[in-house]
């Protein structure tokens, strides 16, 4: 990365609460609303209109609060990177599709683009092996179908639980749950298409992207947990 793209900033969507302070980080979740908001969090908890448990993580940083839905809040050409780690699966696809456009956007040219999600490919492989493996009905072929779906990640076995103010805003604001899943050419077809160039599969922590291990977390993506996809702002 030559020396102009080294002085603009790196970006982290959909950062979480663990995210670096030499990163811009930008998240859209309540919680990361409550974060900024400390005494009101505080309140919430006491009150019981939320519990720590739903929102009770501590946060590094105080986060860029932004719905990634919506045009991204930086000008053309001013970014450096772009991170993103389990977050493009909780858009639809047409917002995805969307907000890689945005990341083309205000990435100066020669900028990265980095996005990690989970591998629908290994689940499928996942699912396949359970369910065909052995000879009999065993408990794993049984329970192969629920197991993929849990990965999948798409609805919760039950209904929104808790009080009136999480189940409106679960049906509102449904950042937990996945919407659409990417295996690497899929995602890679769509980093393409956005108009990135050089677009390749990644392992973890082998980028184009200075200090990547201050965002990059081996949970993520080890273990089949997830794929990363790079490419290039031409």
């Amino acid at each position: 990365m030559d020396s102009d793209l080294k002085k603009l900033p790196r970006v982290n969507l959909g950062c979480g609460p663990n995210a670096s302070e030499n990163w811009v980080n930008v998240d859209g979740s309540w919680n990361a609303w409550l974060a900024n908001r400390p005494t009101l969090r505080k309140s919430l908890t006491a009150l019981g209109a939320i519990s720590r448990e739903q929102y009770g993580n501590a946060w590094k940083v105080r986060p860029l609060v932004h719905d990634l839905t919506k045009t991204l809040p930086f000008e053309d050409n001013t970014v450096s990177a772009i991170y993103g780690a389990h977050v493009l699966e909780h858009l639809y696809l047409t917002d995805a599709r969307r907000l890689l456009s945005e990341c083309r956007r205000v990435l100066q040219p020669g900028g990265t683009i980095r996005m990690v999600v989970p591998d629908l490919r290994a689940f499928v492989e996942h699912y396949l092996q359970k369910k065909n493996g052995g000879n009999g009905r065993s408990s794993e072929q049984l329970q192969a179908a629920d197991k993929l779906n849990e990965r999948l990640g798409f609805r919760s076995p039950a209904p929104p639980s808790g009080n009136f103010v999480f189940k409106l805003y679960s049906l509102w604001k449904d950042f937990h749950h996945h919407k659409w899943m990417y295996d690497s050419d899929s995602l890679t077809r769509y980093l393409q298409e956005a108009g990135f160039t050089a677009v390749s599969a990644k392992g973890y922590l082998q980028s184009e992207i200075p200090g990547i291990a201050e965002v990059e977390e081996a949970d993520r993506i080890l273990g089949q947990a997830g794929i990363c996809i790079e490419g290039r702002k031409p």
